[in-house]
Order: C-alpha cells, then sequence, then structure tokens
C-alpha cells in the first residue's frame, strides 16, 4: 500500500534519508532558518531537525510566523499617487488566475504565445471607474515605454523576451514586461517596458525653479508665479496647447513649472528685454538630465524650450527636436490613440504635442535648409479638430475665442511647408528637372492659395485672439516665399529679374497687413519662426527694389510693352513701409521678433551708403523713404501711413504710379501668364484694373 507523500513516515521500521524536498502541501511549512536563507527545507521524518539544520549544527524551530501578504489598493482617480507603481496596474479578470503561460522552446514561439495571451486579456487594461486608467500616470520611474510602430516578424524577438505584464495585483515595478493598450482587437497595440539605465538621480527642476524665483525677484516689479501662470494659459496655451491640466487642480511638476513660468514672461511687456539674460542663468544651472523617465512632460518642457524666445542657438534646437522626436515616438506619440483604453484627455494631450513637434520640425528644416527628422509617411496623427485643441485649455475667455481655429490652420501650413521640404528641398529632389521642381511648387502654391481662401471665408482671419496675427503673418509670408522658389527655378538661382504684378500684390498683401497690426496683436502669441519669414521677406523685397525702376511720372508713356501698377505694389515703398512697422514693433512693444529683419536691413544698407545710385533703397532700408502722391484736388502729398494706420484702398487706384517694363521679364520667366491678378493697360479714358480677380482682400466691408 503507498503512502501519501504529503504526509510526514511513521516512526516505525528504518527509513532511508532524503536528500531532497519531498513534495507536501503549503501546510508543512519549512522551518524558521531555510525560509530566511531561502533555501530547500527537506524533512525526511517527524521529530529530528530538518536535513539543512542538522548539517550547518543549527536550531531548526518554527516559531516564526508566515509573513502577511498585503494587497494594495485601487487608486481613488487616475492622477492619484502617480509615483506609485502599484496603485496604477490594471485590476485582473476573474479568469486570469486559471490561465498559465506554457513553456516554450524557442523565442519566436514565446513570442507568439505572448502576443496571442496579451491579445486576450485586455480586460486587464481598463479599471472599475469610468474613464480608463491614464498610460503615461501609471509607468513606474524604473521603466521606459518603447510603441511599437507596426508589428512585423522581426519585431516579435523583443517582445519574446519580456514577461506578459502583471499577472496579479503585485507590481512589477522592476521587470520589465509588454502590454497590449489597444481597444480594438484586430488592430493591437503593443507596447514594451524596459527597465531604465542606472545612474544618478538627477532633479534638475527643482533647483531650475529656485533660480527662476530668484530672477524673478530681481524684477521691478517682481511678477509672481500664479500671475506667470495665468498669462501663460490665457496667452500662449490656447493658440498652442502644450500641457493640460485637470480641472481640479494644478498638479505641475517642477521642471515644467519652470518652463511655464519662463514662457509666460516672454508676453509681459515690461519684462521682454531681460528674459534672454534670466533664459541664459536658468540654462546655465542645468543638469544631465538623460537618466529621467522620459514622459509626456519631458516632450511638453522640450516643446516649451523649442518655443522659446528670442531664439538664441538654432543649431541647439536642432538638435534637442531631433532628440525630442526620438523620445516622442518611443513614446508613441506618432501613433493615432483613438482606440487605446487611455483618458480622452492623454489622447487630446497626444496629438497636440506630436503636431507642436511636427510644426517644429517643419519650419526649421525649411527655413535653415537642413533634414527633416520626422518620416513623412511614418505617422498616423491626424490633424487636430476645434473639439480636441478647445478642451484642454482652461482658459474660456472671449479673447482666445479664434485661437484653437488659429492653431489648426497654423498644423495644416505647417503640413504644406513640410510637403514643400520633403519635394523640393531635399538632396533626391535636386536631381530633378527645374521643369519638374517647379510642377510640385506651383502645386503647393495653389493648396496655399486654397487654404488662405478658406481662412478668409472664416471668422478666424478677421479676429484678434491670440496667435491669429502669428498665423496669418506665417501665411502670406509662406506664400511670398513660394513664389519666390518659383521665380528661382523658371529664371534661375540669382538671376535678375523684373517680377509680374500678381507676384507683387502677393508681396503687398503681406506687408499691408503686418503693417496694420497694433499693440493688442504684439502681445500675443507668437511663432518664434515669424522672426525668420519676416527676415526673408524683408530679403526679398530688398531684391525687388534693386532689381526694378521705378520711373515716376504724373502722364506716363505706356505701350505694349509696358504696364502701369499702383504705388502700393512698389518695392523701394513696401519695404520702407515694412521697416517703419518693425522699427515701432521694436521700439513701442519691446517686439523681439522684428529683430532679424532690422539685423538684415541694416546690414544691407552699410553695403549700398557708398553708390549713390542706391540712395533711394537705403532710404527704404532706414524706413524713411517717402513717395509723393498728388492729389487731383491739389491737396497736400498724402504718405504712406505707419504700424496703426488703416491700410491702402486695394480697389482704389493711384493717380501717380510706377511702370513696369515687360521687356525685362525675359523669356524664361511667364508669370504674368499664371492665370493670377494682374494689372493690366486699359483703353484710352478708362483706368486700368484687376483681370480675374482671385487675390480677395484680406478684409472686406
Amino acid at each position: 500500500m503507498s503512502r501519501n507523500p504529503s504526509q510526514p513516515p511513521s516512526d516505525s521500521g528504518p527509513t532511508q534519508v532524503q536528500l531532497s524536498r519531498p513534495f507536501r502541501s503549503r501546510k508543512n511549512r519549512p522551518c524558521d532558518g531555510c525560509r530566511r536563507a531561502k533555501s530547500r527545507c527537506a524533512i525526511p521524518q517527524a521529530g529530528p531537525p530538518c536535513v539543512e539544520c542538522q548539517q550547518m549544527n543549527k536550531q531548526c524551530t518554527f516559531d516564526e510566523l508566515p509573513p502577511e501578504r498585503k494587497k494594495p489598493r485601487a487608486p481613488s482617480s487616475p492622477t492619484a499617487n502617480i509615483a506609485s507603481t502599484s496603485s496604477h496596474l490594471p485590476v485582473e479578470s476573474p479568469t486570469m488566475g486559471k490561465l498559465k503561460r506554457p513553456r516554450s522552446p524557442d523565442d519566436s514561439s514565446a513570442a507568439l504565445q505572448a502576443l496571442s495571451y496579451a491579445a486576450a486579456h485586455e480586460k486587464r487594461l481598463r479599471i472599475a471607474e469610468s474613464e480608463p486608467m491614464s498610460l503615461d500616470l501609471s509607468i513606474s520611474r524604473s521603466l521606459d515605454p518603447h510603441v511599437l510602430t507596426t508589428l512585423l516578424t522581426d519585431d516579435l524577438l523583443p517582445i519574446g523576451t519580456k514577461q506578459l505584464g502583471p499577472l496579479d495585483d503585485n507590481p512589477l515595478s522592476e521587470t520589465p514586461y509588454m502590454r497590449q493598450i489597444s481597444g480594438d482587437r484586430s488592430k493591437p497595440q503593443y507596447i514594451i517596458f524596459t527597465k531604465k539605465r542606472n545612474g544618478p538621480s538627477v532633479n534638475s527642476g527643482k533647483k531650475q525653479l529656485a533660480v527662476l524665483k530668484t530672477c524673478l525677484s530681481l524684477l521691478d516689479p517682481p511678477p509672481t508665479e500664479d500671475s506667470l501662470l495665468d498669462i501663460y494659459f490665457a496667452v500662449f496655451d490656447p493658440a498652442f496647447p502644450l500641457v493640460f491640466l485637470p480641472p481640479d487642480e494644478r498638479l505641475l511638476n517642477s521642471l515644467v513649472h519652470t518652463k511655464l513660468c519662463l514662457t509666460a514672461l516672454s508676453y509681459r511687456r515690461r519684462y521682454r528685454s531681460s528674459i534672454a539674460s534670466i533664459r541664459s542663468i536658468i540654462r546655465a544651472s542645468e543638469e544631465d538630465t538623460g537618466q529621467e523617465p522620459s514622459r509626456l512632460s519631458t516632450i511638453s518642457a522640450a516643446l516649451l524650450d523649442l518655443s522659446a524666445r528670442p531664439v538664441q542657438d538654432v543649431e541647439a534646437n536642432y538638435i534637442l527636436l531631433a532628440r525630442t522626436i526620438a523620445q516622442a515616438q518611443l513614446l508613441g506619440l506618432h501613433i493615432n490613440p483613438t482606440s487605446w483604453n487611455i483618458p480622452s484627455w492623454e489622447k487630446d494631450l497626444r496629438r497636440n504635442l506630436w503636431w507642436g513637434l511636427r510644426i517644429h520640425d517643419a519650419w526649421i528644416s525649411f527655413l535653415n535648409a537642413r533634414p527633416s527628422h520626422i518620416q513623412a509617411d511614418n505617422h498616423s496623427i491626424p490633424v487636430p479638430d476645434i473639439v480636441s485643441v478647445g478642451t484642454g485649455s482652461p482658459s474660456n475667455s472671449p479673447d482666445t475665442a479664434s485661437s484653437p481655429q488659429s492653431y489648426i490652420f497654423l498644423c495644416r501650413l505647417s503640413a504644406i511647408c513640410s510637403r514643400l521640404q520633403s519635394q523640393v528641398c531635399t538632396l533626391a529632389s535636386s536631381i530633378l528637372l527645374p521643369a519638374e521642381r517647379l510642377e510640385k511648387v506651383k502645386a503647393i502654391e495653389e493648396e496655399t492659395h486654397i487654404l488662405l481662401s478658406e481662412v478668409r471665408r472664416d471668422e478666424t482671419g478677421r479676429a484678434l485672439s491670440s496667435g491669429v496675427a502669428s498665423f496669418l503673418t506665417c501665411l502670406l509670408g509662406f506664400r511670398c516665399m513660394l513664389r519666390r522658389i518659383s521665380i528661382e527655378l523658371s529664371i534661375g538661382l540669382g538671376s535678375p529679374f523684373t517680377p509680374d504684378p500678381a507676384t507683387l500684390e502677393m508681396y503687398a498683401e503681406a506687408v499691408d497687413y503686418f503693417c496694420g497690426l497694433d499693440a493688442r496683436s504684439f502681445d500675443g502669441f507668437w511663432l518664434n519662426y515669424v522672426g525668420h519669414i519676416l527676415s526673408s521677406l524683408t530679403s526679398s523685397l530688398i531684391r525687388l527694389s534693386l532689381a526694378t525702376s521705378a520711373l515716376v511720372s504724373l502722364s506716363p508713356q505706356r505701350t505694349s510693352y509696358t504696364i502701369q501698377a499702383s504705388s502700393r505694389t512698389m518695392p523701394l515703398t513696401m519695404l520702407s513701409r515694412l521697416q517703419r512697422a518693425l522699427q515701432t514693433a521694436k521700439r513701442d512693444y519691446c517686439w523681439d521678433l522684428a529683430e532679424p529683419a532690422l539685423n538684415r536691413a541694416r546690414s544691407v544698407a552699410n553695403c549700398l551708403k557708398s553708390p549713390s545710385e542706391y540712395t533711394s533703397v537705403v532710404a527704404a532700408l532706414n524706413g524713411t523713404y517717402e513717395l509723393e502722391i498728388p492729389q487731383a484736388n491739389g491737396s497736400l502729398p498724402h504718405k504712406p501711413n505707419g504700424v496703426q494706420g488703416p491700410a491702402p484702398n486695394q480697389n482704389a487706384v493711384d493717380q501717380f504710379g510706377w511702370n513696369i517694363d515687360l521687356n525685362a521679364f525675359g523669356l524664361d520667366w511667364h508669370g504674368a501668364d499664371s492665370g493670377l491678378s494682374m494689372w493690366a493697360p486699359a483703353a484710352a479714358g478708362e483706368s486700368h484694373g484687376l483681370q480675374t480677380n482671385i487675390l480677395l482682400p484680406m478684409y472686406t466691408d
């Protein structure tokens, strides 16, 4: 008769000593010494000590009670106990304890079993609340997430080496694992959590915050941190959303708190002259934060640095952008999170952060002739909608009603700019024929014109909300840059040319809009690349002023090869008006973004002071060129206005115009035949006007 192996043998009869622990239930617990040493406790018979205690000559006791296992409590809210890993792990499914992972003979089968296991237990990703648990807030500080972009055969190898996530309520804070986060079973999304590299614990945010407080105390009057946060969420965040605050609390880590206050200083006129020095001091106090875990707040802080004004180091920003995009891709920001089991606010924040990176990547690469960091076909985030943009900001002021829509338009414009960079401004596109590249530019010009027409129909183009002036300046300036690229591709880089009236009309609209801005517009949100765009606009107007000849006459002689244009589109007049507007913005409003264009004009003026034939150009560069236009009633001459003056009437025709010699265009430039509106000669006794007028005025009465 066989004996139950789980029971100790009786004392009767000789029993051979067993050298291995017999199979028995949990009731026969190990002795105190073996439990503390975590060694195997073999008890061959009842009474004598275990084999380990006999060999080590130790006392074999059973006095200590087994330690009580405490299960972590479920979190009260998704944002509670952020630093605690155990409070953010999903609750186990009732049937999970019955399933066991079978052993796999190799990595490939282990990977397949891991995928099957994760896909079958998506219920673990939800908690017993109305909204899913936040992914960003539930990750332990000891782990870094790695979101797989597309699931291919090669991607199974890293998955197969990971555990399958928490199998019970106990956290795996120190163990790498894998998680399936998508709520759509047909489109699973896998995230690998790897252990963060060991390194010194660095918390530079607290140090930077202390330095910021010291710098703020030296200002006159010293601003409070709460007032700076209010300025940020009233001016910057509605037009360029980068952070999310729960409605019931303002819980920000020290690093993001410092960046927000520092950004808000750029939108207080009295502190703009000190922002560059304060930013330099704070950057000098920064320490290496390479060991800090990557979270959404890390991306927000980096985007605030990239959006800083004034731009001090373009190369450093380019490197910072590359590193931030890499971190964002590891966090999965380039993947559409619509089907993910995460809160709606986190989905909106992910979309806005990714588009913030796309905006910076498009403009910094195009304006500085550098490669783009984002692959054109390797992201799936759509353009944000008004719901996702408007609900994230705590500011509901009427002054920011059109700010979310201007941000959406800016995203669309940045996508067009990115396409220009990838199709025309890359090494691969340089091998194309100029005619082929010109066709691509014309297609982008047409798309930009469609966007401008949509903006003119929308109320956003007439609003004074924060961010609207920044977007429209980018749009009108980008359209001028596109036209200059078309001319360069058509006649050759650096070749002399005389522009057609349609081209001059584009530049005149950009100058008219910027010269019509008031003090309120300069205190709103501005993309820091506007300074570069205005500098490029100034450069183009300088070239137009040098290339064209203004033959001023009360009764100009016109032939079939000469047309008369309005004095409003005269390059010298436009250049002078733009420089006066920039000088006023810099002097009266401390607007730092005017500095690049003013520096360019000052540099060219110094080079042209000697030749006497460039006297008018130098005067325009200094903002002192005035074209006196005698009125029909014999009144005093009319002179163009400054920043706050009304824009000239585009439908009125000056009696004192300037001539454009069409012979100067040459045979290669066909801009006058592009179908756009242009000034054409009229019959005797009739006034000249616009033909095929599709360039509508910015504002209509």
